[in-house]
């Protein structure tokens, strides 16, 4: 029979880190995405630094993924990179246009479960249903004449 190794019991869950909430100020509605710095270390080898480091964030359309959310490191001055505003505790967020139409009021703060990634580079995380973006539907789009 092979060994058994008890672990010790911890009373706190695991978190993700990452959450997704809607915040709404007389501009409009924003969406907020929060990371903590014990994320930061964990899924991109350290505390991201807001002055140099930036973020890619991928979403899909298509119906296999648009569940995803795929949050890639970059640098400032790459394509798409998004700056990052620094919170307490070493914690850092983005505000971000809203990419679906989403009903009015705030929603509070979610985890974004992590569900794959590439170390050191990017994290795949699970969107709430409310944040997916809407699927292309048959006719909408590239005509299907075009290859």
């Amino acid at each position: 029979m092979p060994p058994i190794y008890p672990q010790l019991f911890s009373g706190a869950s695991a978190r993700s880190g990452f959450s997704i909430a809607v915040s709404e100020l007389r501009a409009g509605q924003f969406i907020r995405i929060g990371i903590t710095a014990l994320a930061q270390e964990k899924r991109f080898g350290g505390v991201l630094r807001p002055q140099s480091d930036a973020l890619v964030l991928r979403l899909s359309s298509e119906p296999k993924d648009n569940h995803i959310l795929q949050v890639i490191l970059a640098e400032l001055d790459e394509p798409n990179a998004l700056p990052l505003a620094g919170g307490i505790k070493g914690s850092i967020s983005l505000k971000l246009t809203p990419w679906r139409q989403i009903a009015t009021g705030k929603r509070p703060a979610k985890e974004l479960p992590v569900v794959g990634g590439q170390a050191s580079k990017s994290v795949l995380l699970k969107l709430p249903e409310w944040a997916r973006p809407e699927l292309i539907k048959i006719g909408q789009g590239k005509s299907i004449m075009e290859g």
